[in-house]
């Protein structure tokens, strides 16, 4: 009883002075810190990006970035700060479609690009049963149509993105964000490296250090496994920055994510 007392007194001070909000707050400030740091290595300015992919969210959306809009993350700034950069980006690949909103925020962004974006067919986004909640009444389909119509420079490819071990094409920026589990996913991330051109960018999505193959949750380690087997094999080289920013999303430790930043070597 006395200690239940003492336990409510305490955790009523630390409400009382939103210690938490504020211990959340100042870690956050870090990761931001940080993350900016990891775009200066990379040879980006993510304050550049950011204030670029606003100006493209307002115009399309009406909107600026918020990381808990949607699938949004830093991804998008990645890109913008790719746009901003000196490099030349002429052709982009886009693996797993989705609703389309990156392919139309990639065309916003590298407006003289051409990009090809691949995803299953709808029948087969269904069967898979990942993103019910968008697959429901098929809109995810008007979705991705309403993103992608009236967009000469994006070709929509409807296929399975293994098939693309056949492909010739090759690419200055990829995006790979397809099935994140083993085998798609190293099949994916090794097409990729393949495609890219010798100056190119790789960025590969949901990059999880600790998870067990099989989960049910989606984890999976096939992606820095992929990645570390083709750096070890010294066919790349690659870092790893965070998806997101709020301390929700990197708390606890196994539900951080990272994005996998590819450079071919």
């Amino acid at each position: 009883m006395v200690l239940r007392k003492i336990s409510i007194k305490f955790f009523g001070y630390l409400a009382f002075h939103n210690f938490g909000n504020r211990l959340f707050i100042k870690y956050q400030r870090s990761l931001l810190n940080e993350q900016k740091m990891n775009y200066f290595n990379l040879g980006l300015d993510r304050d550049k990006g950011l204030q670029k992919l606003n100006s493209v969210l307002e115009e399309i959306y009406g909107v600026s970035y918020s990381e808990n809009r949607g699938m949004w993350s830093e991804h998008l700034i990645v890109f913008a700060a790719i746009a901003t950069s000196e490099r030349n980006i002429s052709n982009i690949l886009e693996i797993g479609t989705f609703n389309g909103e990156t392919a139309r925020i990639l065309s916003a962004l590298f407006p003289s690009s051409e990009i090809l974006t691949v995803d299953l067919s709808f029948s087969e986004i269904k069967k898979t049963k990942m993103y019910a909640y968008e697959t429901k009444n098929s809109q995810l389909i008007l979705k991705r149509n309403e993103n992608l119509k009236l967009l000469p420079r994006v070709k929509f490819l409807e296929k399975n993105s293994l098939l693309l071990t056949n492909a010739t094409k090759s690419f200055d920026l990829i995006w790979i964000d397809g099935d994140h589990s083993y085998p798609t996913a190293a099949i994916d991330i090794a097409n990729a490296v393949r495609m890219l051109n010798p100056d190119g960018v790789g960025i590969c999505d949901d990059v999880y250090l600790d998870a067990k193959e099989g989960q049910m949750d989606g984890r999976s380690k096939a992606s820095i496994d992929t990645l570390k087997s083709l750096n070890s094999a010294g066919l790349i080289s690659y870092s790893l920055i965070h998806k997101r920013i709020g301390g929700y999303f990197n708390f606890p430790a196994f539900n951080k994510k990272y994005l996998g930043i590819i450079k071919k070597i």
